[in-house]
């Protein structure tokens, strides 16, 4: 796939799980996938999930990505396995993404941070 012109990323693997998955195993594993992806593709973007679960934050994986070019980090926010939003209005589940959620992308967006995937 490296040379063709539809590959745009390469995500390395969807949703590890914490604490199942350690941040230091994860963080190897990242390192040797981004280089045997670089090793054939200069061009197409490295996506690497963030955890899932706890103890895990969503800027964990920065210190990884903030040195690599072509980085993104893929994170997940759940409202549907969460039986806190079952009894809320459509209204305020929309509130609720314009509220709390959007504070959350902040954190996961910086200027000089990598790129990030929602």
């Amino acid at each position: 796939y490296a040379n063709s012109p539809s590959l745009a990323a390469v995500e390395l693997i969807n949703e590890p799980r914490a604490p199942e998955v350690s941040l230091d195993a994860l963080t190897q594993y990242y390192k040797a996938g981004y280089d045997a992806v670089r090793r054939h593709s200069s061009t197409a973007y490295v996506i690497m999930s963030n955890r899932l679960g706890s103890p895990s934050s969503p800027t964990e994986l920065f210190p990884l990505a903030n040195g690599r070019s072509g980085t993104v980090i893929d994170v997940h926010y759940y409202n549907l396995f969460s039986s806190d939003f079952n009894n809320l209005s459509v209204q305020q589940n929309i509130d609720f993404i314009y509220q709390t959620r959007a504070s959350q992308l902040n954190t996961v967006t910086s200027a000089n941070g990598p790129l990030s995937f929602v």
